[in-house]
């Protein structure tokens, strides 16, 4: 029962984790990383675009480059953290339960 539900684990565990990696290399052209409203329909926001952060103003009849960030610590200082990978969780409390025995907390 014990192989049976690590085998389980590890089949769950590997297929989020591929899947994981197929979307890594279909990372979309664009990103915003955030904005901020300036009042009326005009707004401030940052794009990544490949290595670059561009920050752009939004009016509301146009779109204008007000900078080009190419500096990769400025960037990492920019982008968001990294979030775990899916199913990590899940695949520990499945190993926690099969070393209670089969019993779950949850």
């Amino acid at each position: 029962m014990l192989a049976f539900v690590v085998v389980v684990g590890l089949a769950a565990w590997a297929s989020r984790w591929l899947a994981g990696q197929a979307r890594g290399l279909q990372r979309p052209a664009f990103t915003l990383l955030g904005g901020v409203a300036l009042g009326g329909q005009r707004q401030v926001c940052a794009v990544r675009v490949g290595r670059r952060v561009l920050v752009l103003g939004l009016g509301e009849k146009q779109i204008s480059l007000l900078q080009t960030i190419t500096d990769p610590e400025e960037i990492a200082l920019l982008l968001p953290p990294p979030s775990p990978p899916p199913g990590g969780d899940v695949f520990r409390r499945i190993l926690a339960a099969a070393r209670r025995g089969g019993r779950t907390d949850a």
